[in-house]
This record gives C-alpha cells, structure tokens and sequence, in this order.
C-alpha cells in the first residue's frame, strides 16, 4: 500500500490487523508503525495520512528480496 504512494492510517491498520495472523495486532501495528517513522521509512504527510520515504523505498526493496 505505502509503495504506491500515501496511505490512511485507518486503511492501513484494516488490511494489518485483518490478516487474522496471531501478531497482526493494533498495539504491534502501533508500534511497527512508530518504528517506521523514527528511522524515516515513512513520513507523516498530514494527519493520519503516511507517505514511503526513498529510505523506506531501499528498505522495502531489502525485504521483499
């Protein structure tokens, strides 16, 4: 979702938490979610509204291959 451009927090917490997985939870969403913005993998766009930095364009492309 957030490598296609900016996505909502709401949106974004669905599709997480959804999967059904036993760590899919709000509270670790949250935290992932924290992560990512302290070691600028997103950016904070406007409220509730997050964008992939380049940063987190190189860090995607490491976990996805």
């Amino acid at each position: 979702m957030l490598s296609k451009g900016h996505v909502h927090y709401t949106d974004l917490e669905k599709k997480v938490t959804a999967t059904c997985y036993s760590f899919a939870t709000t509270n670790t969403f949250k935290r992932q979610l924290h992560y990512l913005l302290s070691n600028s993998y997103i950016a904070r766009i406007a409220r509730g509204i997050y964008e992939i930095t380049p940063k987190g364009k190189k860090y995607l492309v490491l976990l996805t291959s």
